[in-house]
């Protein structure tokens, strides 16, 4: 079995089969959420089985951007509540690891996945959700991570399809939102709407890539399902599709080349070469030969860039090897 730690996985792009979104039902701490995708994310996607995944209690903390002296008990806790929480899919019923160890001498804690879940999340290849781990990391509450991967799945697949839309519109029932995070029957809806929908609207707004608004729709006195509202976030901290601005300074932050370590990223795979960036930042396209752009043409490059990316971030994933997107320059 191979062994896989989380700086193996630099792009930390978490992907998972989209019923592990939208008919999964379990109920996690925050951290524990944000764990388990640490570990998702350490998952390769030409992975045919799990392996077994180290992760730091420094580089926990570190991703997840807090830290405090009861870390090392604070991970004790969570492989205890993963052993505990099973999630439910159907019939199924499996925790989300197999196993969870801490390492004293390490700092170090080892896990396994539990093979049950293999088709949620190995070997992927339609109706799956796929985002970038920082996207949840600033959340704060289990109930607010849910409802993001809940909401931006929706969002992504109609703007697969719609993709100048500028927002999108659907149903949630509030009932099967408790089902889902089973949340505590002794949760009223007003509950719901303090600690899980206001909370993610605020949060989403502060801190994501995407807000949303939402109308309250009643049978008798009692509000049954909500009218969701999801758009693009300009102000969000983790947009940088706000403008080409935002997106080249995103750009020329994560791709910025490393001589002295032989390290130049690769931002897109073209059939023409690979596009990256030189140490001040200037787009060119590699190829057999290294081509050098004038303003004017290094101008449309980005322009063709941003809009390819826009459409289809996850090209974005990985700063750190080679894309397998392949795609023609007009």
């Amino acid at each position: 079995m191979k062994i896989v730690e989380i700086e193996d996985s630099k792009n930390h792009i978490v992907k998972k089969h989209n019923d592990l979104v939208n008919k999964a039902r379990y109920s996690l701490s925050e951290d524990g959420i944000k764990l388990v995708s640490m570990l998702i994310a350490m998952i390769n996607k030409d992975d045919e089985t799990f392996q077994e995944y180290h992760i730091r209690v420094s580089d926990f903390t570190k991703l997840k951007g807090s830290s405090s002296k009861n870390d090392y008990e604070t991970v004790h806790k969570i492989i205890k509540e993963l052993l505990s929480c099973p999630v439910k899919i159907g019939n199924l019923q499996a925790n989300f690891i197999a196993s969870g160890e801490y390492k004293e001498g390490t700092a170090t804690a080892v896990f396994e996945i539990s093979q049950k879940l293999k088709p949620y999340l190995l070997e992927l290849k339609k109706d799956f959700l796929e985002y970038n781990l920082k996207d949840i990391l600033m959340l704060k509450s289990g109930y607010v991570i849910r409802l993001y991967e809940l909401i931006i799945q929706q969002w992504r697949e109609y703007k697969h399809y719609n993709k100048n839309s500028k927002s999108y519109t659907f149903d949630l029932d509030v009932e099967e939102l408790k089902t889902l995070f089973e949340i505590p029957n002794s949760y009223l809806y007003k509950d719901i709407r303090v600690n899980v929908i206001d909370k993610a609207k605020q949060q989403f707004k502060e801190k994501t890539n995407i807000t949303f608004d939402y109308e309250e729709y009643k049978i008798g006195r009692a509000v049954k399902r909500l009218k969701i509202t999801v758009k693009e976030n300009n102000k969000g901290s983790n947009d940088i599709f706000a403008n080409k601005k935002s997106f080249i300074n995103h750009i020329r932050k994560e791709y910025i080349p490393n001589p002295d370590k032989n390290h130049f990223p690769i931002i897109v795979s073209t059939k023409q070469g690979d596009v990256k960036i030189n140490i001040t930042g200037e787009i060119y396209l590699s190829g057999d030969t290294v081509v050098n752009y004038d303003n004017k043409q290094a101008d449309k490059l980005w322009d063709w860039l941003f809009d390819l990316v826009k459409n289809k971030p996850e090209l974005l994933k990985n700063p750190n090897e080679k894309n397998l997107f392949s795609t023609d320059i007009n």
